[in-house]
């Protein structure tokens, strides 16, 4: 395991900037021996294509305080490594070949990850390595199979490559270009506009050299995408394709985190209707409405035609700290107003949870996509209904699922407040008429917490009647939804 990184430089190079890139350079190298720690390697390509290489084991820190020069006003790109010898790749006397980065005829690679194939493709292409560490066989692989292009890149990792890796490609006889490559292993990159020059490495907080600067100060900073490649020229050519095997040809089964309620109700019914094949997932953790959200959620599903999976749980009953788990009573001040807008019932960590659990059930079970009904309604009181707590889970998703396994985060009425929920939900057939949202265990809904306040204005706002019953007198009923048109009943989809 390793950190890798380097340099690509734009335009001509003065003395003065070669030395600003470099020290930028000796920074990144020295904040990655986190990550490794074993040797260090760095080599750089100049404008002809000739090479300067530096190797040396034990600490990056101490092997620089003996490197003379890194980069010069004939330097186009640099690029190391900071090795941790993984125990399966352990070598006791290391030679010069045996650090990274790997030196072939033309190709050299630095490499984060571990190549569990490296034998079997050394035997099946007759390819001649310099060492017996897994990345050696990287440089002749490429040199045999790659036609140089992008494209083909993707097409030699895919169909070739297994293990894990985050590669960074330069080729002598093409100097001013970059590849990189990762599946799962992180890499970053970061433009530093008053050097004219893009620095990477295996994580963000290296290449940033004081996070106390004004954010103008700061360097503009991007993930290399999971399962992606990217090629850079010094001309200002970029380019990026994707690694998936699926890409192009994903499939759309989705998996709703279900509880029987308008939000999550109305986004399957929007996601059947624009042609996902759904499952609604629902979990019962003890909490005082899991009757009728119960009951709820098993109508809804007959009434979609969708598949209905249940998880009991007792993880909720050791957590507790909750009105809904029965700890304290649930709130109803104020007609509810005060419950919409403050986590009164806040259950710590739920969405959380479940989003773990739907994320391991999807992986094993083939859905490339899990749907909640976060909204952006509650957001002002449930840091969990942000639409950023999607975004962000999003991006640690592929660190959390299998090798080339694609699981992904949709919120379809993430964007929406509940009022337009509820005319989404209108729309698009959406059953409302058996959704349940009260916080409390019924028969009826209360008409005082949260949701119940919630709920009853959005369907007042869209001029709509609520079809579910509240228990509350029938004179303030039929007040409050004076002027309303009654709930018609949705046709039950095709299957």
């Amino acid at each position: 395991m390793c950190t890798i990184g380097g340099v690509l430089i734009f335009g001509e190079l003065s003395k003065e900037r070669a030395q600003k890139i470099e020290e930028m350079l000796r920074m990144v190298i020295t904040k990655g021996e986190e990550r490794g720690r074993d040797s260090f390697g760095v080599v750089s390509v100049k404008r002809d294509g000739s090479i300067t290489v530096f190797k040396e084991r034990g600490k990056p820190s101490n092997a620089l305080a003996r490197v003379s020069r890194i980069i010069d006003t004939d330097t186009v790109v640099s690029i190391f490594n900071d090795r941790a010898e993984p125990t399966t790749e352990y070598v006791r006397v290391k030679l010069p070949d045996d650090i990274q980065p790997m030196i072939g005829n033309y190709i050299i690679v630095t490499h984060n990850g571990t190549i569990a194939n490296d034998r079997e493709l050394e035997l099946r292409f007759e390819l001649r390595r310099k060492s017996r560490i897994d990345t050696a066989i990287l440089p002749p692989l490429l040199e045999k199979l790659w036609d140089g292009s992008l494209e083909g890149l993707r097409d030699v990792l895919v169909r070739y490559v297994v293990g894990s890796y985050a590669l960074a490609i330069i080729d002598r006889r093409r100097p001013g270009k970059l590849w990189l490559a990762t599946n799962f292993k992180p890499l970053y990159l970061a433009w530093y506009g008053e050097l004219n020059a893009l620095f990477f490495a295996s994580l963000d907080d290296y290449l940033i050299d004081n996070p106390n600067k004004p954010v103008w100060e700061l360097p503009v900073i991007r993930r290399v995408e999971p399962y992606s490649a990217v090629e850079v020229n010094v001309s200002g050519g970029w380019r990026e394709v994707s690694l998936r095997i699926e890409a192009g040809n994903k499939r759309r089964r989705v998996l709703v985190i279900a509880s029987g309620g308008l939000d999550s109700t109305t986004a399957a019914a929007h996601l059947i209707k624009q042609g996902y094949e759904v499952a609604l997932l629902h979990f019962n953790y003890g909490h005082v409405a899991e009757g009728p959200e119960n009951r709820a959620v098993r109508e809804i599903a007959r009434f979609l035609n969708v598949p209905l999976i249940e998880v009991d749980m007792d993880f909720f009953r050791v957590v507790r700290h909750s009105p809904l788990l029965g700890d304290g009573e649930i709130n109803r001040v104020d007609e509810g107003r005060e419950g919409a807008e403050f986590a009164h019932e806040w259950v710590p960590a739920r969405n959380f949870v479940f989003i773990a659990l739907a994320t391991a059930i999807a992986e094993a079970y083939g859905y490339d996509y899990i749907a909640t009904g976060i909204n952006l309604e509650e957001s002002g009181a449930y840091p969990d209904n942000e639409m950023e707590f999607i975004r962000l889970l999003n991006k640690v998703l592929p660190y959390a699922v299998g090798p080339n396994k694609h699981v992904e985060l949709l919120m379809p009425v993430g964007h929406l407040v509940k009022h337009e929920i509820v005319r989404l939900g209108l729309e698009v057939g959406a059953p409302l008429h058996l959704t349940w949202s009260c916080y409390d265990k019924g028969p009826k809904h209360c008409g005082r917490c949260g949701p119940c306040y919630m709920r009853r204005w959005a369907f007042k706002i869209n001029g709509v009647r609520d079809p579910v019953e509240y228990d509350l007198p029938t004179e303030v009923e039929d007040e409050f939804w004076r002027g309303t048109k009654p709930y018609t009943v949705p046709k039950t989809p095709k299957s």
